[in-house]
């Protein structure tokens, strides 16, 4: 987030800039706080083409930030879908 400040913003009292500054600092400090140490799993996915039956089945990995997922294999495999792999179902 930026702000420009003019001459004519009521921005410009020193108390409000103070405020408004200290604000934008502790949203700073609390988004760091709040993020977690990254805790990276590699899943390993059993992938088959029916379409396709000559082909080999294979596994196939994926490696995930478990802190930016529920806690649940399922979430796991729905982020993996949505925002990795969409062929995966």
């Amino acid at each position: 987030m930026a702000f420009a400040l003019t001459a004519r913003s009521s921005w410009n009292a020193p108390a409000l800039r103070q405020f408004a500054q200290r604000g934008f600092a502790m949203t700073a400090v609390s988004q760091m706080a709040s993020e977690k140490p990254a805790n990276s799993k590699t899943f390993k996915i059993y992938r088959w083409n029916p379409d396709k039956p000559t082909e080999k089945p294979r596994m196939q990995e994926y490696k995930l930030n478990l802190s930016q997922t529920g806690p649940m294999v399922l979430d796991a495999l729905i982020k993996i879908k949505n925002e990795v792999d969409s062929t995966l179902t």
